[in-house]
């Protein structure tokens, strides 16, 4: 099977790292193939040996067949490196784990102290690299690049061409297909990659369009292996959202500048980077952010930020850390993160900083982000937003969606009615309108389902009537949590921009 090209610009930074003296170098990473096709280049550029451990085997020299004896001990391995007293690459796989022993720990900051005095360095790779305070000090870490569409084109060509040696294949994608396939790719590795490919060619002799819902299945199963984030398939688009005039066509305006940034910074613009949307409970933020995902035809990702706390130090941090590598590992997308308020309701001191280092990470991410990755951050209580998150330049706009004005509610009506099979020209939607004053779509939707299993049950055909008493007997969030609607709307008055 072919192996993972390796990017020129990375291999320069980790061949300067070994000849500039940093011994250790860490790569937080599930991409262990890419890491090895990555250093063996690297140690070919240096013109070094390149050895690997493993528990299993010991350390080995990748041109050798059998393992130095003995080294299968994790501090008789550290021990053989510092004593070999010779330029190479050292790649210790899943090492990481054997540090917390004392033994290992101080032979392993020997073997570290020994290599800065050479053109050598021990690199550690892993999906989570936690280390002690003194080994930290020490390491270098280096991020892979998210891999590209050149690189997926490549590995995809070769990975067919391997194949095409062992068996007769069929290739009756068209050029089309094929774009549209390595943009279904982003964010898989290059293992998931072949075991996807080869699974689809070995199953039908042939590589055709059946291969793209094989690609969006297990992208949407390592989306989801995070546990951070969810992959959402969408099917609503913007005109199926009712009201909300003036953000969808701040939405529209923008849509072209994203999905084709060089053409926009042609232009003398930066492609957009994302919304706030604020407002009452079951207003349609959140179907706002399925139907833009939809009508921009790009991946929707769901990150729930309560997800990333964790009580081990360190761990939360990381998590925020892996959520935005994956998101822009899968860009161009929308990235949805729903009721922004739950990642910073820690109190700061109060939890020992973990908070305000996740804001910290969370705004430069916002200000600095390069990739393609367009955010929709919704939230219901601005009251738990800490001001640096509202300031004018971290979102690209600050939306205010409040409750639906008589127009919207009629429209909204409409749609649920239609849905479900009814003609709203059959219902007298004014009337409707009128006794609903002060409900929210998520509430408008509800009359409309309680009121047909009223008929249903009744075994009536559903009529305005169902419709008017289900809406009597509701008693909305605005009237239920006044105070707190109010204080939200006068809040966002003057300071945000209806959305309406």
């Amino acid at each position: 099977m072919p192996k993972p090209p390796v990017p020129l610009s990375q291999l320069r930074d980790v061949q300067l790292l070994i000849a500039s003296h940093h011994p250790l170098i860490g790569l937080e990473t599930v991409e262990e193939g890419r890491v090895a096709a990555l250093l063996e280049e690297v140690s070919v550029g240096l013109e070094q040996p390149y050895f690997v451990w493993t528990a299993n085997s010991g350390l080995r020299r990748v041109d050798q067949t059998l393992a130095i004896h003995g080294t299968k001990s994790p501090l008789l391995c550290l021990e053989h490196i510092r004593a070999a007293s010779i330029e190479a690459v050292y790649h210790l796989k899943d090492f990481s784990q054997f540090l917390g022993e004392p033994k290992v720990q101080s032979a392993m900051l020997e073997a570290l102290g020994a290599l800065s005095r050479c053109r050598s360095a021990i690199v550690l790779s892993e999906p989570e690299l936690a280390l002690s305070p003194s080994v930290e000090a020490m390491i270098t870490r280096v991020e892979l690049d998210p891999i590209t569409e050149d690189e997926y084109y490549e590995y995809t060509r070769s990975l067919l061409a391997a194949l095409r040696t062992r068996m007769s294949v069929e290739m009756t994608l068209t050029g089309e297909d094929v774009a549209v396939l390595l943009q279904q790719l982003k964010g898989l590795t290059f293992f998931e990659v072949k075991r996807v490919l080869s699974q689809a060619i070995v199953e039908h002799q042939r590589l055709d369009r059946s291969v793209l819902e094989k690609v969006r299945a297990a992208k949407r199963q390592a989306i989801e292996r995070t546990g951070i984030l969810d992959f959402i398939a969408t099917e609503t688009d913007l005109s199926e959202v009712a009201g909300l005039d003036t953000l969808k066509a701040w939405l529209r305006q923008r849509k072209v500048a994203f999905t084709q940034p060089e053409r926009a910074r042609s232009f003398g613009l930066q492609p957009p980077r994302g919304v706030l949307l604020l407002g009452v409970q079951g207003c349609g933020k959140s179907l706002c952010a399925k139907a833009v995902s939809h009508e921009w035809e790009l991946p929707l990702i769901r990150f729930d930020p309560s997800r990333i706390y964790a009580k081990y130090v360190g761990e939360s941090e990381r998590n925020l850390n892996r959520a935005i590598r994956v998101a822009e590992s899968l860009s161009p997308i929308v990235f949805w993160i729903d009721e922004l308020e739950k990642a910073f309701a820690g109190g700061g001191a109060e939890d020992g900083g973990v908070s305000t280092r996740i804001l910290g990470s969370f705004l430069t991410w916002l200000q600095e982000k390069r990739a393609p990755v367009f955010v929709i951050a919704t939230s219901n209580d601005v009251s738990k937003l800490p001001a640096e998150l509202l300031r004018k330049g971290r979102f690209d706009e600050i939306f205010f969606v409040d409750l639906p004005n008589p127009a919207e509610r009629e429209a909204i009506l409409k749609i649920h009615l239609t849905r479900r099979g009814r003609d709203p020209a059959a219902f007298d939607l004014p009337a409707l309108s009128s006794v609903t004053d002060g409900f929210s779509g998520a509430e408008l939707e509800q009359v409309v389902v309680a009121a047909l299993y009223e008929a249903f049950a009744a075994d009536v055909e559903l009529g305005t009537q169902h419709l008017v008493a289900e809406a009597l007997r509701t008693r909305p969030l605005s009237v239920t949590a006044e105070r707190a609607v109010s204080e939200l709307r006068a809040w966002a008055s003057g300071r945000t921009v209806p959305a309406t």
